[in-house]
């Protein structure tokens, strides 16, 4: 056995060790980044990336950690590591499969610190690396079409467009948990072209035909996406929307529908903590829709028919989530903003679509339950560990639907406003969410989540046949004790 696969596999061990202690590496690597500072450059002419990333690196396990764990896409090489000092740093890389999606490859880098880090110590890693980028199509991963292109370029973690610090293996980096991170980025394009991202706008420079834009994390970041196109930029209080060329009609829509969703949001949940700053930026479809916490990847179905626009509705609720304290979390917040985009639809739009909408998914899930009899068997809250989070959005939007219509307008949005405004700045459980329901609904709805989210009777109930908008009723009773 070569001594890389013999080290990749003691980092692996690093990760599932059987311990329970919250400060052992048992829920990830050894080390979290707490910075990155980026310098990018994208050749479309060669199709490349090349750059250097720093990162502080933050021991956050419980015994000393001599050896750093990264990923970087399966076509660029790391060409040179130094600490911030710039001294030389061992390193080893390799292209690997992950151990539990062998369809994926990436480069496996291994960093090694001297003298190795103590518990809660940090230190600053500098990765020079270059190279090609050609998506994940292949591993199922369908909406990771990544590439260096005139026309559209996204550099983001999904392809591991810059060296992300994780191990090749999907459960490990689950259990891991997200990450949080400042970060100062620059990315140099050419001059005809927009780099757009969720970030504040430090500075643009011209040289040479040459554009470089620097951005600045606004909050603690989970993950960077850097979108380069020939944007068109409209702006709004607090709000700002990067189209691609022929969608300026679309992005006005776009922004009207981030701004109405944001106001109703806050008067139904409470206001945000300071003016939010939030960005949208139009990807071509196929690319996914993805939100982190100053900005959204929006799908130009949204920007091209009004028909979609509810996905902009979905993306901007995420605004309000905590962060999650499971590890891994079966994402019922996804369910959350589901419920919550039909829902927005409906009284923005004037139109009653939420029960049709309600119904249509309680009819697909028991036909798909013929496909999928996890879904008879698994409760939402293991969603995680199954891999099942993909079924949060249709499950948990049932969910909160019946919910809905359980304890009424004014105790829901109670119970999400209540939630929202007391752990967004930490963390909270799903149990505390619960907490947080029982609280403020004057029935007790605690066996309604022993329905809904602790076990699969949800599924006996729905599969009986009656209407949706009346499943709820069979709970009306239960008072609270």
């Amino acid at each position: 056995m070569s001594g890389f696969r013999i080290a990749l596999l003691a980092a692996a061990a690093l990760v599932v060790a059987a311990t329970g202690d919250a400060s052992s590496p048992v829920q990830g690597t050894a080390f979290v980044p707490t910075r990155y500072d980026l310098d990018l450059r994208v050749d479309f002419g060669e199709e490349r990336v090349s750059g250097t990333a720093r990162i502080t690196l933050k021991n956050r396990s419980g015994a000393p950690a001599g050896e750093a764990s990264f990923l970087l896409y399966r076509l660029m090489t790391v060409t040179a590591v130094r600490t911030a000092g710039g001294q030389s740093l061992p390193f080893r890389q390799a292209v690997v499969a992950f151990d539990d999606r062998p369809r994926k490859q990436t480069n496996h880098l291994l960093v090694a610190l001297a003298p190795p880090l103590e518990p809660g110590q940090s230190a600053t890693v500098e990765i020079e690396y270059g190279g090609f980028l050609a998506g994940y199509v292949e591993t199922g991963s369908l909406y990771i079409r990544d590439r260096v292109d005139d026309a559209f370029t996204i550099i983001r973690e999904d392809a591991d467009a810059y060296p992300t610090v994780r191990v090749p293996s999907a459960a490990a980096n689950r259990a891991a948990g997200l990450p949080e991170f400042d970060y100062l980025a620059r990315i140099t394009v050419p001059e005809s072209h927009v780099v757009a991202n969720g970030g504040a706008l430090v500075e643009k420079t011209v040289r040479a035909g040459q554009a470089t834009y620097v951005y600045r994390n606004i909050k603690p970041a989970w993950r960077m996406d850097f979108a380069i196109a020939r944007f068109g930029v409209l702006e709004g209080p607090g709000l700002r929307v990067f189209h691609l060329p022929d969608d300026r009609s679309g992005a006005e829509k776009v922004l009207k529908a981030a701004t109405d969703s944001m106001a109703l949001y806050s008067r139904w949940f409470g206001p945000l903590p300071n003016s939010p700053s939030f960005t949208v930026i139009e990807i071509p479809d196929g690319w996914g829709s993805q939100a982190d916490v100053t900005s959204i990847l929006q799908a130009a179905a949204a920007f091209r028919d009004p028909a979609q626009l509810h996905e902009v509705y979905h993306e901007v609720s995420h605004l309000w989530n905590v962060p999650a304290a499971e590890r891994p979390f079966c994402r019922w917040n996804e369910g959350l903003a589901t419920f919550l985009e039909y829902l927005t639809e409906e009284k923005l739009g004037g139109e009653p679509i939420l029960d049709q909408r309600a119904e249509k998914t309680a009819r697909w899930l028991v036909e798909r339950a013929g496909k999928e009899p996890r879904i008879r068997t698994v409760p939402m809250i293991d969603y995680g560990k199954e891999e099942m989070t993909g079924y949060a959005y249709s499950t948990g939007m049932l969910m909160f639907y019946e919910l809905y219509r359980l304890v009424g307008p004014d105790a829901f949005n109670a119970i999400i406003g209540g939630y929202s405004s007391k752990y967004r700045k930490k963390s909270a459980s799903t149990d505390q969410f619960v907490a947080e329901a029982r609280a403020h609904a004057r029935l007790d709805v605690g066996p309604f989540f022993d329905d809904w989210l602790y076990s699969t009777r949800w599924f006996e109930i729905v599969a009986t046949g009656g209407p949706a908008r009346d499943l709820s009723d069979r709970y009306r009773r239960v008072r609270k004790p």
